[in-house]
Parts: C-alpha cells; structure tokens; sequence
C-alpha cells in the first residue's frame, strides 16, 4: 500500500477483470444512473447520489450493491466503497465480493486482509447510526459547502426528477446519512464471498464475526503506521505469496524475498 502512494497505483490484469466481475455484479441489483458530471463536485455528488439510491432501494429489493461510507478514525478521513449490503433474519448484512484467478479456496493468510476490511465497513455504518460520525463532521472534512455543481449537471438531475433544493451537495449529505440511519440492525455476521474471475463461478463464501474489541485492536494497530509511530511493514513469510502478483516486484520493492527474483 505504501508503494501505491510513493510510485502510484499499478492497474494489473487481475484488477481490471475484478472490476469487470463488479460492474456486472452492480447491474444486476441496482438501478443505472445516467449522469455525467463535468466537476469535480458533480462526481462528489453523483457518488452521494447514487449511494442514497441503492440504499433506498434495500427494503424493496431485500438487496443493494456499491455504497459509498464514510468515517473517522483517529482523525483520518476513511472513505470506502461496500460491495453489497443484503437484508437477511430482518438484519443488514455486509458482504464483500473478491475475484480470485482460480477455485482454490484461499488460505486463512489471504483472507485476513479481507476480513479487515469487511469489519471496517461494519464499524463505519455502526458510527454514523450512533451519531459518532455525524453530515456536519462530514461537510467539514470534505469542504462541501464550497462544492457548487455545474449548470449543466444540475440540467441531468432535473432530468431525474430531482428537487430543486436538493440541487446542492449539502442537501445530498444530509439524506445519505439519514438513509445510513434509518438501516436496521446491521448483524455481526459479515461476508466475503469468493468469485473466479474467469467463470464468474463462486467458490467460498466466508463467515467474519465481528466484534468491537478486536476491531480496536487492529485499528490500534493499523493507525500506528498512518501516526507515524512505526514503519511499513513487508508482508510476513506465511503471506509471501503475494509477492507473485505484486506489481512493485523485482522493481520499485527489491527488499522483500530477493531470492524469488533470482
């Protein structure tokens, strides 16, 4: 991760047909949204947009996919995209969807990294359903009172029947964190569903139980790093692996397993 900030993210075959998968995967549950925005505050607001949509569409549809959550963590503003939100025992379950090259069902090592990630999305609807992450604080972080939209993407939201009062990224603010709290119970029990990314085939589905203690502790952790309290670490041995599909490989990384690029 570190490396991606330094030299820039590497799009790999591998991320190109994941997403692929995941276009697909959206399609099939959420409404498209034709809107082309020509700032950045109408992306800003398209993104808000199309969140607010899919999650109104949750109770009628029992199921919803890319939404957009949004946190604080010790200061740090945390932005992330939840693959698919499902009502399931009257309870919001969270799941994330991973491609794999293969049917290999994917070692403890390998799912650690989702699991991290899948119990984040956890904590940041819990947050802003408790107050702890409130639009206000939210509009601060990101300055979105000086976000004015385009004449013409205001021009594509009337087109949707959009109110005129709900023109203004604000506005948009404000019913995305209340549909994020009128959710229900958001269960304990997260998914990581595991997809061949060439047959579309799913191989595993992973239960993670989440639980507030020892999310504190991986943050505790993780946040020692973005503090500057300590260095990037290289993935430990049993991990290795990734170092096969690493695009920083052999190149900008030559300091981990050198004997692999021997």
């Amino acid at each position: 991760m570190e490396l991606n900030y330094i030299y820039g993210q590497k799009i790999t075959a591998e991320i190109k047909k994941g997403k692929e998968i995941h276009g697909t995967l959206e399609s099939e549950t959420n409404v498209p949204i034709i809107l082309m925005p020509k700032s950045y505050s109408d992306s800003f607001y398209k993104g808000l947009y199309s969140s607010l949509m899919a999650l109104r569409s949750l109770k009628e549809n029992g199921k919803a996919r890319e939404i957009q959550v949004y946190g604080s963590i010790s200061g740090f503003k945390i932005v992330g995209k939840i693959d698919q939100l499902e009502i399931r025992d009257n309870e919001v379950v969270v799941q994330e969807d991973k491609t794999r090259s293969t049917d290999k069902v994917p070692t403890d090592a390998q799912i650690l990294t989702h699991k991290v990630q899948v119990m984040l999305y956890k904590k940041l609807l819990e947050d802003i359903k408790k107050g702890e992450y409130t639009s206000e604080q939210f509009k601060r972080a990101f300055g979105t009172s000086t976000m004015p939209l385009t004449a013409e993407f205001k021009r594509q939201l009337q087109a949707l029947d959009v109110k005129e009062q709900m023109m203004n990224v604000n506005a948009i603010v404000d019913l995305f964190f209340s549909a994020i709290k009128e959710l229900g119970k958001i269960s304990d029990t997260l998914l990581v569903r595991y997809i061949n990314q060439y047959t579309g085939k799913q191989t595993k589905i992973e239960k993670i139980y989440y639980t507030e203690e020892e999310m504190n502790s991986i943050l505790g952790f993780i946040m020692e790093y973005w503090k500057g309290n300590r260095e990037a670490m290289p993935v430990p041995k049993d991990e290795s692996w990734k170092c096969n599909y690493c695009a920083f490989f052999g190149k900008e990384c030559k300091v981990w397993w050198p004997q692999k690029a021997l």
